[in-house]
């Protein structure tokens, strides 16, 4: 399969670091402020691009878990495109994101162009899956799961001045109850926080606490897979 331009995905080949931050006494126009003012010289790369997410997980809700509970090695399986949430979706990914404690890595996987509507079921979703490049040993993996949440958020990218520390702001974070039996698109439910991350790959490591130190906010665990399940499923936090 030709692989579609993506400009705002970053293809992982080692592990890296995800620091979180959720400011939630600001918006996201102060926010940006604080960042560009820092003394590490952040500045926007790309353009801001909405960011939409199917998440799959086992009818247990066995990712959701492992999540919830800060386990060390755990996993999280997603369809993630850019631009609008409806419609004819074109250059989507499907990724297992690796979790290792604070270091992350993925596996990402190109899919065909599908179409994105009320009537997109779990059969649809697999049936795409597997017309992807995808080993079998991964299929065999995800297989029992079921779509469990689709979200989607405002996503504006920076750079330090060295280049080896990106920054993100995601805010218009909104998330829709998505499953087999119904898609209610119109059941939504709209997160007003912000959430800001720093990512940096390991050998950068030492460094980071003088970059992240720019900046007044307070580290902090988050994951908007939690969020979004909690608002349609009833789970124990």
């Amino acid at each position: 399969m030709e692989k579609p331009e993506v400009i705002e995905y970053t293809k992982l080949d080692n592990f890296r670091y995800e620091r979180k931050f959720r400011p939630e006494s600001l918006n996201a126009h102060h926010i940006e402020n604080i960042v560009l003012s820092s003394s590490a010289f952040f500045r926007r790369i790309y353009h801001p691009r909405f960011v939409n997410n199917i998440y799959l997980d086992t009818p247990e809700l066995d990712s959701f878990y492992d999540n919830l509970m800060g386990k060390s090695d755990r996993k999280k399986y997603r369809l993630r495109w850019y631009g609008d949430v409806l419609g004819k979706i074109s250059g989507a990914i499907f990724e297992i994101k690796i979790k290792n404690a604070y270091r992350g890595t993925k596996l990402s996987f190109f899919l065909p162009d599908f179409e994105m509507n009320e009537s997109f079921t779990n059969s649809k979703c697999f049936n795409i899956l597997k017309s992807a490049d995808i080993p079998l040993h991964i299929l065999d993996e995800i297989s029992g799961m079921e779509m469990k949440l689709l979200n989607s958020y405002k996503r504006t990218y920076f750079r330090d001045v060295s280049g080896n520390y990106r920054l993100t702001i995601d805010n218009e974070i909104t998330y829709f109850n998505i499953n087999d039996n119904f898609n209610r698109f119109n059941e939504t439910v709209k997160d007003k926080n912000t959430v800001v991350e720093v990512k940096y790959y390991e050998e950068f490591n030492e460094y980071a606490p003088h970059v992240i130190n720019t900046l007044p906010f307070v580290l902090t665990r988050n994951s908007k897979y939690i969020e979004g399940i909690s608002n349609y499923y009833e789970v124990s936090l």
